[in-house]
């Protein structure tokens, strides 16, 4: 979202898929990392497929064949804690399971949310609220109108962490996940895995949560649309997601290279 997908209007610009085609003909490995679980991927696998998934900021990551390599869940004693809030103070809340969401609270208000995000496939709805005694939570996502509350309930769990979702909501909807978790530590596990390192990375972002990764990677390129912060960590910046970005990107990275 933002970097490769058009969120708003369900656009992957042709000449995005195209680099990506490029990079994939020239032996690079190609990833997605996403804030997105499996199930909200649906849309972008229809046009695009990767050799690897860095799913849920980092917290679940399959081959491409969407298979589980690696996975850091949420705890569960923090997950009881999250229904517990949600019920007293009457948030919205709902669970990314890895091939599900599930709502728990505020039914409406969280399906208007993935309605405007085109994240409506594998949605559930449990009012019974124990999907998740059985299965591991990824990532948490709240709605609420007091942001105090959030901030209260942070500060009491420091071994979560939780970022802002910037988009047309009835009040603050924020993404909750463990502290130490971000999309740089499911990269990672890959780069392990094919025997490479950050060297030989090259990570494209446009929001905090690829702060790292944009740090990390041997090339960070930052997209026309992140804010000057965001572009502070990376290489540099090329023009917008609705602008050929990736294209760009890539036409100046494939370039140097050759020279």
């Amino acid at each position: 979202d933002g970097t490769l997908y058009q969120t708003e209007n369900d656009i992957i610009q042709d000449s995005a898929l195209e680099a990506i085609q490029k990079l994939k003909d020239l032996g690079f490995i190609v990833c997605a990392a996403t804030g997105r679980p499996l199930n909200q991927m649906k849309l972008i696998l229809e046009r695009v497929q990767f050799d690897y998934y860095v799913l849920i900021n980092g917290s679940y990551i399959l081959d491409k064949d969407f298979q589980e390599i690696g996975s850091y869940p949420i705890s569960k004693e923090n997950v009881r804690d999250l229904v517990n809030f949600s019920k007293q103070y009457e948030t919205g809340l709902m669970f990314h399971f890895g091939d599900a969401t599930y709502i728990y609270n505020n039914f409406y208000p969280m399906y208007y949310f993935c309605k405007y995000c085109n994240v409506l496939d594998s949605l559930f709805y449990d009012p019974s609220q124990s999907y998740h005694l059985r299965h591991n939570a990824y990532n948490a996502v709240v709605l609420t109108k007091n942001k105090k509350l959030i901030d209260d309930f942070m500060e009491a769990h420091p071994d979560l962490r939780n970022d802002l979702i910037n988009v047309k909501t009835d009040g603050f909807c924020f993404d909750i996940f463990n502290s130490d978790n971000d999309k740089s530590k499911g990269i990672e596990m890959i780069l392990k895995k094919e025997k490479l390192t950050w060297q030989d990375a090259i990570c494209f972002g446009d929001s905090t949560n690829d702060i790292h990764m944009l740090k990390k990677a041997g090339i960070g390129v930052a997209m026309g649309n992140a804010n000057d912060y965001v572009k502070s960590f990376a290489d540099f910046a090329t023009t917008t997601t609705y602008d050929n970005g990736i294209y760009n990107a890539v036409k100046r990275i494939l370039s140097e290279e050759s020279e």
